[in-house]
């Protein structure tokens, strides 16, 4: 006896169903993460509830817990944004496979220590970090690494500065980037980053200068002819969205 509650799981054939199909009343419920991300979907309440002071496990201890707050934290930060060129070709050449491989073995490598790193259907990659000098590091090794799979892919990545929403993901509790205006705006810039460059926001380019570094920027010539791109989504009620863009160089 250690005076202390103990986690313990019926085993298979133990309870079943109630009669009319509902679940036997309980304080908590196990629920497998496939299940758990379906029903959030559904019902975004039953995120709220999730239990994040327990971890599950046989003979695991348990915890009284209070409310929990599981708003999105709000961070200012710089953000990567990368994605393949011409992928889909890529895809219908059957040369997909080593592109993807490529690209989650160049993130995990050289992401920035602390960032909050994702890559998406093999092709695209996001990247947060504290660090300007870091990330912009970070872009020319996923740009190298890339460039060295089957064909030669290459990449278009946009680096800005701004506002980052993350959140605990529900079934790991590893912190996932969930939205925020620096997230939105590195995506509308990387479509018009010309494949094999790497171009920053004027935001990120601030914060780059503040710490020394070998990389020089050169502005990007805008069609508008007064330094600004609209980056603003085509064919949406998207409001305009200038930006002034530089070529990051060795």
């Amino acid at each position: 006896m250690r005076g202390e509650w103990r986690q313990r799981f019926l085993r298979p054939g133990e309870a079943t169903f109630e009669p009319n199909g509902v679940l036997p009343s309980a304080t908590h419920y196990l629920l497998h993460p496939v299940l758990s991300d379906v029903i959030a979907l559904i019902n975004p309440a039953f995120v709220q509830r999730i239990d994040r002071v327990n971890i599950v496990g046989y003979d695991r201890p348990w915890h009284e817990s209070g409310p929990v707050d599981r708003t999105a934290n709000v961070h200012t930060c710089c953000v990567l944004k990368a994605d393949v060129s011409a992928f889909g070709s890529l895809m219908r050449s059957g040369r997909d496979a080593p592109v993807r491989k490529a690209l989650d073995e160049a993130v995990a490598q050289w992401a920035p220590a602390a960032a909050i790193s994702e890559t998406g259907a093999g092709d695209a990659a996001l990247i947060a970090s504290d660090d300007p000098v870091a990330l912009a590091q970070t872009a020319r090794h996923l740009m190298d690494d890339v460039y060295r799979a089957a064909g030669q892919p290459r990449l278009r990545i946009a680096l800005h500065y701004g506002q980052v929403h993350t959140r605990q993901r529900v079934t790991d509790l590893r912190t996932v980037i969930v939205g925020g205006d620096a997230i939105l705006c590195a995506a509308r810039v990387e479509p018009i980053v010309a494949p094999g460059q790497i171009w920053v926001t004027e935001e990120f380019r601030e914060q780059f200068l503040q710490r020394p570094s070998l990389s020089r920027t050169t502005p990007v010539p805008a069609p508008t002819g007064d330094g600004c791109f609209n980056v603003r989504k085509e064919a949406t009620q998207e409001p305009d969205l200038w930006v002034r863009l530089y070529r990051l160089e060795a």
